[in-house]
């Protein structure tokens, strides 16, 4: 990998989240375990020139790598005899003169025309100066590493029978000219409309930083799905190692080539490469690779491989429903891909929910569904109450059933078997409670404290505080509001010098005027002085206290009421936003698409709405949506249909508010 530096800024929707599950059988398994570090070695001692290889039968030693000099000739012709040996329909992909990829497919049985690709580059480079044609260039941990996991991938899927094709590649010039060789596979393979459903990229794998097993790995922003299925292989295959997430988009490799064009792209690399000390150097040879780590990396990279090409994999995009402050139904919205279509009539896809401390869940079934997406609704439930939900669907076939959140189970129907995780929101309530020990005399130069214990249940989701008292000076009163040992407030500190009263004076994070800005006697709503917030989330059954300091001699007062006005949820850990707070437009999932695609939007008030589609020459092809909307989150579903391949936009227009985005369709 030659060392490039990239400074680019993403922005991501993190209020959606898409999620994918793994559907695992012995297939799998069996893929990451025919892993084998005899046959790793071998490959890294042929091609990093630590033995001799045979190469068109003739016993051959591939001195270098370099793209320019005979043993990178040589390279590329042992990969290509070993793809062959496996039994692949291989080929050299000729560029020039000194560029060529080497290129091994495995058809696919159902999709044949859907691609999986997993790569690597095999020309190496020793650096700041450029080596001679004729000088030695081991480049075992780069890249002979990742291909070596590229050879160890074909050789297990050469085996078995996936539904998409898988394609091996072993790159030529990434350390010469930046992706030339994966760039050059890139255009042809657009030019041909090949259907490339994501990429892997292996690169620098046998270099364990500090003996601490951390790798770095991730996907491109346009392709957060691959992580979710990454984690669940890597946890089943690699739990001793610890992924640091690393974007593609700042490794300068082949993957840049995939993203450039629209293609998803997921990358696998040791952790810290540019602190590798053989990096890019003569000493990067076989004695200084690291064997058994380079052999574990490739465990979840195959296994995630294994798992796209076999199709078994399920994914889900859901918006989380947020806290409520009343009781009507809502609507939940999920987007559901399986590998075989998803089963209908009463095997359909569920929803399912509860109540509070309730054992049993109850199922509902979609009102609405249009290919992948599905809207359910959720009964009114009253104040206080807790909704917890989850998802299930199964296959046509009744071979697998997916839940989201994973983890469930039961097949006819699906879901049967709730997860260990649920997704959740809350219907406040409202409680109050006041002083029952007024008034007290506020004296000078004294701390007046006042208690209120509340014994009533639940968090705190927002406090206001409401008081009156009668004073000759508010300018020398500092009003402050604690729980003992949790948090402590400041409501108002020496405001309205010369000024009387707090007369019917309401605290309220959400008023609009600073306490600061008022004026005596302060009736009304008034930001306090230091946010009430500090009191969300902690216990409403505490020990509340009224704090008031008269810090300047001359004048007396009286407290003579103060209340807490509380809103309550019923547990500690859920979101706080009602509605969406924002116009959104996101990133329609998947994309790239083939056939249909799923676009989200958020409107935060009841609006005109207008979602159509656009080609690449800006002329209108589609209209998903011309009507009236009431506030929420909502999902449409476009289906390209018979138009051609392409990069496609999709605007939303809400009153004056207008958002475009970018999708590719790839038939």
């Amino acid at each position: 990998m030659k060392k490039i530096f990239f400074f680019l800024v993403f922005a991501f929707l993190t209020a959606a989240q898409t999620k994918s599950q793994v559907l695992f059988d012995s297939r799998i398994d069996s893929a990451v375990n025919q892993i084998s570090q005899e046959r790793i070695i071998k490959y890294m001692r042929e091609l990093t020139g630590d033995t001799v290889a045979m190469i068109g039968g003739t016993p051959r030693l591939i001195f270098s790598r370099y793209f320019s000099s005979y043993g990178n000739e040589l390279a590329g012709q042992y990969i290509l005899e070993k793809f062959q040996s496996f039994g692949l329909n291989s080929y050299l992909q000729v560029i020039d003169s000194t560029c060529k990829n080497v290129i091994a497919i495995k058809q696919g049985s159902k999709y044949p025309n859907q691609m999986y690709i997993i790569g690597a580059h095999y020309d190496n480079i020793i650096w700041p100066t450029n080596p001679s044609p004729f000088d030695t260039v081991h480049g075992a941990d780069d890249n002979c590493s990742g291909v070596c996991g590229v050879l160890e991938a074909a050789r297990i899927l050469s085996g078995m029978n996936p539904e998409y094709t898988v394609v091996f590649a072993a790159w030529d010039q990434e350390e010469n000219s930046q992706v030339w060789g994966a760039g050059n596979y890139v255009d042809s393979a657009l030019l041909r409309n090949d259907s490339i459903k994501g990429y892997i990229n292996l690169d620098m794998l046998a270099w364990n930083d500090g003996g601490l097993n951390r790798y770095w790995a991730g996907p491109d922003s346009n392709s957060v799905f691959f992580q979710s299925i990454f984690s669940v292989i890597s946890g089943r295959y690699l739990p001793s190692h610890t992924q640091i997430y690393y974007r593609p988009e700042n490794f300068g490799s082949d993957q840049l080539a995939f993203m450039r064009k629209g293609y998803h792209a997921f990358i696998i690399a040791e952790y810290n490469v540019f602190s590798n000390p053989n990096y890019h150097k003569i000493t990067d040879n076989f004695n200084n690779a690291n064997i058994p780590y380079l052999a574990a990396l490739l465990r979840p990279a195959i296994g995630m491989l294994t798992a796209f090409t076999l199709n078994k994999t399920a994914y889900f995009w859901h918006k989380p429903l947020a806290n409520a402050f009343d009781t009507a139904s809502r609507t939940a919205i999920v987007v559901i891909k399986l590998p075989m279509k998803t089963s209908t009539g009463i095997n359909a896809p569920r929803l399912y929910y509860k109540i509070n401390n309730e054992v049993l869940y109850t199922h509902t079934d979609a009102y609405y569904s249009s290919n992948d997406t599905f809207k359910f609704l959720i009964p009114s439930f009253p104040l206080g109450s807790y909704v917890k939900y989850y998802f299930a669907a199964q296959d046509t076939i009744e071979n697998f059933v997916c839940t989201y959140p994973g983890g469930g189970g039961g097949l006819n129907p699906p879901g049967t078997v709730a997860p260990p995780t649920y997704f959740s929101y809350q219907i406040y309530s409202d409680y109050s409670q006041c002083s029952s020990t007024l008034p007290k005399p506020i004296n000078d130069l004294q701390i007046l404290r006042d208690t209120i214990q509340v014994n009533f249940s639940g968090y705190v989701a927002k406090l206001k505080i409401n008081l009156s008292l009668n004073h000759q000076n508010d300018g020398d009163l500092i009003l402050q509001v604690q729980v003992p040992g949790l948090a402590t407030t400041n409501l108002s500190q020496r405001n309205g010098q010369g000024g009387q009263n707090y007369i019917n004076t309401t605290f309220d994070d959400d008023a609009v005027v600073p306490i600061t800005q008022g004026t005596p006697p302060f009736t009304g709503s008034y930001k306090p002085q230091s946010s009430l917030a500090a009191f969300n989330g902690i216990p409403l059954a505490n020990t509340w206290v009224l704090r008031i300091t008269d810090a300047a001699a001359g004048n007396t007062g009286t407290l003579t009421n103060w209340c807490l006005l509380f809103r309550v949820k019923s547990t500690v850990n859920v979101e706080e936003e009602e509605m969406p707070s924002g116009f959104e437009l996101s990133q329609n999932f998947p994309n790239p698409f083939n056939s249909s695609t799923s676009i989200f939007y958020s409107i935060p008030k009841n609006s005109e709405v207008s979602l159509k589609i656009y080609d690449f020459l800006g002329r209108e092809v589609s209209i998903l949506v011309n009507e009236y909307q009431p506030a929420g989150n909502y999902a449409a579903v476009f289906n390209a249909g018979n138009l051609a391949s392409g990069v496609y936009y999709y605007v939303l227009r809400i009153d004056n508010y207008r958002s475009a985005k970018k999708m590719v369709f790839i038939k």
